[in-house]
């Protein structure tokens, strides 16, 4: 059943990649940089089309995004092409930027399948179903602004209709990747597409980005590739805790594009002490922030945390320019990254006070003490789920390496930044300082906490890294003490027979290792290679497969159940609801309680509905149906609503309402309200048609 899922997943994967691929070669980008980059910048073609399509009045769908991939293709090589003739080095460095050698393309040809099967594993787990539907307050809202998008054609997000009939500001980043990858394979299934596009996300985007942002932090070692590979499907808090709170697949996705938007600004701005760091090539810049732009097409509250990652990041660049000695700055350094520095922090201070949702929408309030979250966020793992301890602690060896080593103070400083603003979500007393400081996110601990594996992914390979050196050095230190004891019971032991046999033994257990050692350096291709694939399984059965993960799952697989008591459809709703195209005609309207889940009706199974949103509109027509539908054959204003929005069928899912709100009066009891025809019943699920106005 799972196979169902290969068109649209291929499709997904097709428009994450192709498009940002093609402009991010075209602008002459390193190999590792056009991998990571490509869905950030096809986000931006894909959803930045949506917008132009309606101004343009074009129409939007395959033809404008590959016209727009054409465009900036051109684009990019035009401009590449005036720059060589400038710039010739410059041209030669990009070139060459984009062969990499054999050994990184073999290690990135193991890291990244690896990556996306432990991922995707635990993603499949959670979801138990390719069609399952996340029983979740936002899910209404996502799952119908798909609908909208392929009923509508229009994908502008600053046009959305779906509740707004003056239109409303919304980044439709992830919506219309949905719609796009259903339209190009033909897909009928909201849920499926929702599904495949999730695997896309998590099993290919996000572990992309993690080994992009590794590839660049450590250059291509293997070790912390295949490192970063498993860590990236370790963390529980992101990329699974988004996908059962909310359902947030908007900052789902802007979090998964994070790492490669991360790689790009590091490579952007080299800092010493850090190993030989690659030069910029091509037209990094440029596409960095075409880049941006898809993200904020996404959800605009990451744009606040790459920005804050810039400051941290050019700060420590501009620390470690102060630092150097004056006969060994380049001309103009101090004033060229102080200028970058304070124009980011301006940005960041605008971003800051301005982008962020209004008061009453940032409804999360703290809900652990302190101490708690101090301790979840030491280990990565936030809200209260099971701690996977190896990830843990490689990452707490890499925040304490990070602090050690020139060139990655800033990664620490950034991850603990993350960490402190997850505390004050999660702890802070409710007041004007905590909206200040987490209000971008809503006050949110889980968004918040999804940061956290963004640095934590890296740190984890930096602790493996630093965990061999330390193991080297201590190895090296224990053969030069028990040579030396060896030497010395020599001499002080020729009369005692029982101590001379425990240095001969000392010495024969040190002769062995050095042998081994001696091997090892004689083949070191197969040593290493059989050392990466013992520690990769060791990593895999500690992190993704370990028992805490499994019980993770279990917590998470909760919101994807579709049972009896589900909260937003039960199996019998879910059943009625499909047969709704038999039941109506197809330009019926139906009335609905969106707090029963009711409104997926429109989703699932393209029948209009009054309402699509648990945050629907201000109407007059359906505050009164709300109030008073059960009331239709004694209150003729309820007729006059019904004509209005043009309902001539009500939907009545009785039981539990999404996230225990609670339900409209105007709904309760239609099973026995004068008025209402029984035209299909599924359990306590019915459809009924509306026969108290004539």
């Amino acid at each position: 059943m799972w196979l169902s899922l290969l068109p649209i997943l291929l499709s997904a994967a097709a428009l994450l990649f192709i498009p940002g691929a093609l402009v991010g070669a075209s602008a002459g980008l390193r190999t590792p940089l056009i991998i990571g980059l490509a869905p950030a910048i096809s986000i931006a073609i894909i959803s930045g089309t949506g917008v132009a399509a309606p101004i343009l009045a074009l129409p939007w769908g395959l033809t404008a995004v590959a016209t727009a991939t054409a465009v900036a293709c051109l684009a990019a090589l035009a401009t590449r092409r005036l720059m060589a003739g400038r710039h010739p080095q410059d041209a030669d460095s990009g070139a060459t930027g984009l062969r990499p050698g054999l050994r990184s393309i073999a290690v990135w040809c193991a890291a990244w399948p690896l990556s996306a099967a432990a991922t995707g594993i635990t993603i499949g787990r959670i979801l138990n179903t390719p069609d399952a539907i996340s029983q979740t307050f936002d899910a209404v809202f996502h799952l119908n602004a798909v609908e909208w998008i392929l009923q509508t054609n229009n994908a502008s997000s600053l046009r959305l209709f779906l509740e707004a009939p003056q239109g409303s500001v919304y980044p439709l980043g992830w919506h219309t990747l949905v719609a796009l990858a259903m339209k190009l394979c033909g897909a009928t299934s909201i849920p499926m597409a929702t599904n495949a596009t999730v695997l896309a996300v998590a099993g290919l985007v996000w572990t992309s980005g993690c080994l992009t942002l590794t590839h660049v932090l450590f250059h291509g070692r293997p070790a912390a590739l295949l490192t970063a590979a498993v860590m990236a499907g370790s963390f529980t808090v992101f990329p699974f805790v988004l996908l059962n709170w909310g359902v947030l697949y908007p900052n789902f996705l802007s979090i998964a594009l994070l790492p490669s938007l991360l790689a790009a600004i590091r490579a952007l701005v080299p800092i010493d002490g850090a190993g030989p760091a690659a030069r910029p090539t091509g037209l990094l810049l440029p596409a960095t922030a075409l880049g941006v732009a898809g993200l904020g097409l996404t959800q605009p509250n990451s744009i606040a945390t790459l920005l804050l990652a810039s400051v941290i990041l050019t700060t420590a660049r501009l620390i470690t320019s102060l630092r150097a000695p004056l006969d060994e700055r380049p001309a103009n350094a101090l004033s060229r990254q102080s200028l970058i520095t304070g124009a980011l922090a301006v940005g960041l201070v605008i971003v800051w006070l301005y982008m962020r949702p209004p008061r009453e929408s940032a409804i999360w309030g703290p809900s652990y003490a302190t101490s708690g979250s101090v301790g979840e966020a030491v280990t990565s793992m936030p809200v209260q789920l099971p701690v996977i301890w190896v990830p843990a602690v490689l990452t707490l060896l890499g925040f304490i390496a990070a602090l050690r080593t020139n060139g990655y103070r800033w990664l620490a400083a950034l991850h603990a930044t993350t960490g402190a603003l997850y505390v004050v979500a999660r702890s802070a007393q409710d007041g004007d300082l905590r909206f200040f400081m987490v209000g971008i996110w809503y006050n949110d601990a889980s968004r918040l906490g999804g940061l956290i594996p963004v640095t934590a992914v890296p740190l984890a390979a930096l602790g493996m890294l630093a965990a061999a050196r330390w193991g080297r050095e201590a190895c090296g230190a224990c053969g030069r003490i028990i040579q030396g004891i060896t030497a010395s019971r020599a001499r002080e032991t020729r009369g005692l027979p029982g101590l001379r046999r425990v240095s001969r033994v000392l010495g024969s257990v040190w002769g062995a290792c050095e042998r081994l050692i001696a091997s090892g350096r004689a083949r070191p291709l197969v040593w290493r290679s059989s050392a990466c694939c013992v520690i990769v399984l060791l990593l895999v059965a500690t992190g993704p497969l370990s028992g805490a993960m499994s019980d993770s799952v279990k917590i998470l697989e909760q919101s994807y159940m579709l049972a009896p008591d589900s909260s937003s459809l039960t199996t019998d709703e879910y059943a009625l609801i499909n047969e709704l195209p038999s039941l109506i005609e197809p330009d019926a309207v139906i009335a609905v309680d969106p707090k029963s889940g009711a409104a997926l009706a429109y989703a699932l199974s393209g029948a209009d509905t009054t309402v699509k949103h648990l945050f629907h509109r201000h109407d007059a027509d359906l505050d009164i149906i709300e109030k008073k539908l059960n009331r239709a054959s004694a209150d003729p204003a309820v007729c006059t609503a019904l004509k209005d929005v043009g309902a001539t069928y009500a939907l009545y899912f009785p039981g539990k309402t999404i996230s225990n709100q609670k339900a409209f009066v105007g709904f309760a009891h239609l099973d026995t309200a004068p008025g209402f025809e029984l035209v299909a019943e599924r359990g306590q699920a019915s459809l009924y048609r509306i026969t108290a106005c004539g």
